[in-house]
């Protein structure tokens, strides 16, 4: 018996399943140091502060080959620029500075952007994972339209008298807080984020130096270099 052709109408295209992207901030979305820009704008506003803060800065720049160290150094410079603040001045501040960053182009990494909208428009899940404090970072996701996207950022709790980061989210912290959620794609700029590229099934790293290239394809299976303006 001849076989009968097949009438039936052709399923729909199949479609690429949703994937959970994550992001890094600086150096990725924005083209600098969003926190630092904050610090740097309440050190100058006094000359004690400023005078304080000099300290750690240099040792940053000094010890920046030093992941572990850099944590730490920027936890004390934060802590300093941002003591003798309430919670509502700092909220204040903070909404500020990172609607006029993220309202800036010079600050807006374009390609970056661009790559964030893309998975969006895709369905996939987006999350941005950041060292810089949250409510700074929520305004400048907020000035570039990306008030729906998810943030993981560092929190700071405001005493009497000082400052304390009780949540900053670098490093090794920042791959604990993405404890339990599946990661198919990572987008960093930063030596830091190596334990959350270990998390990842793949990773974007953006416009990186020598070293922090050879770091990463030394240590993580699946890295693509891209340069972005």
């Amino acid at each position: 018996m001849p076989e009968l052709d097949d009438q039936r109408p052709p399923g729909p295209p199949r479609v690429a399943a949703p994937q959970s992207v994550v992001f890094d901030l600086d150096g990725v979305i924005a083209s600098g140091d969003t926190m630092a820009a904050l610090i740097r704008r309440r050190l100058l506003s006094n000359p004690i502060r400023a005078l304080v803060g000099a300290v750690p800065a240099v040792a940053w720049t000094v010890l920046r080959r030093f992941p572990r160290i850099r944590v730490r150094i920027s936890r004390a410079l934060g802590s300093i620029a941002l003591s003798g603040l309430t919670s509502e001045r700092y909220a204040t501040l903070a909404r500020q500075v990172g609607g006029e960053l993220g309202a800036d182009p010079a600050w807006v990494l374009t390609a970056g952007l661009e790559a964030i909208r893309r998975h969006l428009d895709a369905g996939d899940s987006v999350v941005v994972t950041t060292g810089t404090e949250a409510l700074l970072s929520r305004a400048f996701l907020d000035a570039l339209g990306l008030d729906g996207v998810g943030l993981i950022g560092t929190s700071v709790r405001f005493g009497r008298l000082r400052a304390c980061y009780s949540n900053h989210n670098l490093g090794d912290r920042k791959a604990a807080n993405l404890a339990g959620r599946e990661v198919d794609l990572f987008y960093t700029d930063s030596d830091l984020d190596l334990s959350v590229a270990g998390l990842s099934g793949r990773t974007v790293l953006v416009n990186p130096d020598i070293r922090t290239e050879r770091h990463f394809r030394d240590q993580v299976a699946d890295v693509t270099v891209v340069s972005w303006a």
